[in-house]
């Protein structure tokens, strides 16, 4: 085996030179995950995700390119994992300076807008996501949060457990999915023309609610026939 080869690349690669390099580049990067620990392999922050995808690339790309020097590949996995773990201490000692912090997109059932824009997430994009986490009702939910890492976790009233109505043998809610039927003020007229209903019901049961359509960022009709309002 050619030690200059193998350590600065050449023309070609012989199968003992391949074979030694494959295993020292990954027991390079597997190294330095164990280093880093349990935040490397979890990939909790946006840029230890870069560095996990960038070295698997430089690791890769080097394993069999007979012109590309080792030694070069594995000073770039040393730097940039030295950098993860440099970057890993800033966030534990100033989360707020490196990594996301937790966005509140509704709070006690009241929809905060501000946040939702802060997060460009649509109300569309909200109640898909609540729907996905089996929350077909706005009315039913009483924290929303969106995590550093983009997943949004739902926190439930008590009262909306399904469990609960089972447990007490009550009957059960009609099920469906929520439809929006305004949107910071603006009445959504294709919605209210699909469920065969007109504008002066729906301008009366936002009245009766004691709100100003003007004034509605988000209602929607629920399952049960019930209207959810969030102002403004």
């Amino acid at each position: 085996m050619d030690w200059n080869t193998f350590w600065e690349g050449g023309k070609t690669l012989n199968t003992l030179e391949v074979f030694f390099r494959v295993t020292l580049l990954y027991l390079t990067i597997f190294t330095m995950t164990r280093i880093l620990g349990h935040r490397q392999v979890g990939i909790v922050s946006a840029f230890n995700f870069i560095t996990h995808a960038g070295m698997a690339h430089v690791a890769t790309s080097r394993m069999v390119n007979p012109k590309s020097s080792l030694v070069v590949a594995i000073v770039i996995i040393l730097i940039s994992y030295g950098l993860t773990l440099f970057l890993s201490w800033i966030d534990y000692k100033f989360p707020k300076l490196v990594g996301n912090s937790p966005i509140h997109l509704m709070e006690n059932g009241i929809l905060l807008r501000k946040n939702l824009k802060k997060a460009y997430i649509t109300i569309d994009d909200l109640l898909g996501q609540l729907r996905l986490k089996e929350a077909n009702s706005l009315s039913n939910v009483s924290e929303v949060v969106l995590e550093p890492m983009g997943e949004i976790s739902v926190i439930k009233k008590g009262n909306a457990l399904q469990i609960m109505r089972g447990q007490l043998k009550m009957s059960s809610q009609p099920t469906g999915v929520s439809l929006l039927m305004i949107y910071e003020g603006h009445i959504i007229r294709q919605h209210i023309e699909a469920m065969n209903l007109d504008e002066s019901w729906l301008i009366h049961e936002i009245e009766k609610k004691g709100f100003n359509i003007k004034n509605v960022m988000v209602a929607t009709l629920e399952p049960s026939g019930n209207i959810h309002v969030s102002v403004m």
